[in-house]
């Protein structure tokens, strides 16, 4: 056999050589691995959008329940969103109300390693919102779900925090509409639901009648169009309403578990903030509210319409004194929780609750606000028409209202100045607004400067500016009072 040459040797290893190795970016089509991207990559890296999902659950959904948690969990580990549209268009709603609401989460976002490329909260908003307009079809609304109201509601929420009021007031008009059609007022059309989703739309149902009390006491120029009209407002029971009191994690399509440790749970709060909203406009008694005189008898009895809003301002007052320890306001973590049980997930189910309890004490303070407001402008009205029947003068004092309005202010600093700033901040431009609603009513105070009532009320006034400093995270001017839109057909040419 004959031996091989040197050079024929060489030649050989050249041929076969060691196998070449080439740059990631340039591997040849056959060795990379195909990575298929997200639909949400143009807004974020995969890692921070999940991330910003992380963010609602722990910050945003205990005030805005409008998804059923462990089924939303496991949709987005899933990447749902890569084959459901419908599913797409409401993480890009969460995510945006994530960012109006939570400034100091943005900031974080912007500071990441995959940070956000956009410069405003209002720009990342603008986006989201755009990309869910491109999904729609032209049928897109022959078929209609809970998922189809969410969206405008998330939307609606997010403008009305960045306080952007007009795109605000537009969304509100969508949800509201989808909400009338899904009949989420009307228990009767909740037969042939699973427990899922009669939880969600009993909380879809409130979530909405919220936005319906605000313009119900706020539509001071009377352009908002409301959820229900005063019908279906005397038809509805508000516990046949009230959603179950368990936890997500406890409720599927076809059971509901019973909670073993009778631990106090997420939707407890929600249950007591609905009711706060409801005693604001009704009574909690169905036998009473139906006595309770419609709008239109109200306008022409000015009598009437003092004793309304005196019964309201008096259940408001009466409504929380026998809540529960743990949704005091002055009570720091729910004295229930199993330490063992909860184990690193203390610390954000406590800052959970203690967002709850600011919610829900500051609504309950700033719709008695609402509600004196209303009251001394009834009794105004009265002393100016006085009744040829009836002189007896009704409801409160002028110094016995501002004695109200002066409990009020100290309750609300309490809580401002005792809870901590996430939970505050995870209330949003919401919470601020009611801070400068209450306060703004202390401007207009009829007692000589001398007083100590207008005293007392002019330090609140200046104590409360360093305050909504550091709670308004808009990115605009406050205008929700005032008329921001153009008629353009109006204008002279």
């Amino acid at each position: 056999m004959q031996t091989p040459t040197v050079r024929a040797c060489l030649v050989a290893v050249r041929k076969i050589g060691p196998k070449k190795r080439y740059p990631a970016e340039i591997q040849p089509e056959a060795h990379r691995v195909p990575t298929v991207p997200h639909k949400t990559d143009d807004l974020c890296d995969r890692g921070l959008f999940k991330a910003i999902m992380q963010d609602y659950i722990d910050y945003i959904y205990p005030m805005v329940p409008i998804v059923h948690r462990p089924s939303f969990r496991k949709a987005v580990q899933e990447d749902q969103d890569r084959e459901d549209d419908g599913f797409l268009a409401l993480i890009l709603s969460i995510a945006a109300l994530v960012v109006a609401t939570m400034r100091s989460r943005f900031q974080a976002y912007q500071s990441d390693s995959h940070s956000l490329r956009f410069s405003s909260r209002k720009e990342f908003i603008h986006f989201c919102y755009q990309k869910v307009m491109g999904l729609r079809t032209s049928s897109y609304f022959d078929e209609l779900n809970f998922q189809k109201f969410a969206v405008p509601y998330l939307f609606f929420a997010a403008y009305l925090q960045l306080g952007d009021h007009n795109w605000a007031r537009m969304l509100s008009v969508e949800a509201m509409q989808i909400a009338r059609l899904l009949n989420l007022h009307r228990i009767s059309d909740y037969d042939g639901l699973n427990y899922i989703e009669t939880q969600l739309r009993k909380k879809g149902f409130w979530l909405i009648f919220y936005c319906f009390v605000h313009a119900h006491l706020q539509n001071l120029l009377g352009e908002r169009l409301t959820y229900l009209d005063p019908v279906l407002l005397n038809s509805i029971n508000p516990e046949d309403l009230m959603p179950l009191e368990v936890d997500d994690e406890l409720i599927f399509e076809h059971e509901v578990l019973a909670s073993v440790n009778n631990e106090p749970c997420l939707v407890s709060v929600f249950i007591f903030h609905s009711r706060v909203f409801w005693a604001a406009i009704r009574s909690p008694q169905p036998s009473t509210a139906a006595d309770d005189p419609c709008a239109c008898m109200r306008a022409k009895d000015p009598r009437a319409q003092v004793l309304y809003f005196q019964e309201r301002l008096d259940c408001l007052q009466n409504l929380l004194i026998d809540i529960p320890s743990f949704l005091q306001p002055w009570e720091s973590s729910p004295e229930s929780f199993d330490e063992n049980v909860i184990g690193e997930n203390t610390k954000a189910i406590q800052l959970q609750f203690s967002s709850l309890r600011a919610n829900l004490h500051v609504t309950h303070l700033w719709l008695q606000s609402l509600v004196l407001d209303q009251l001394e402008a009834a009794q105004s009205h009265q002393q100016a028409h006085p009744s040829a029947t009836n002189t007896e003068p009704t409801g409160l004092d002028q110094r016995s209202l501002w004695l109200e309005r002066e409990k009020i202010c100290r309750q609300l600093f309490f809580i401002l100045f005792n809870f901590p700033r996430l939970s505050l901040e995870a209330n949003g431009l919401h919470l601020a607004n009611k801070v400068r609603d209450i306060m703004t009513s202390l401007l207009a105070c009829p007692f000589h400067p001398d007083d100590p009532i207008s005293k007392q009320a002019a330090e609140y006034v200046q104590l409360s500016t360093e305050i909504l400093s550091r709670l308004d995270s808009s990115e605009s001017m406050n205008t929700m009072h005032l008329q921001t839109w153009v008629d353009t057909d109006r204008i002279k040419r």
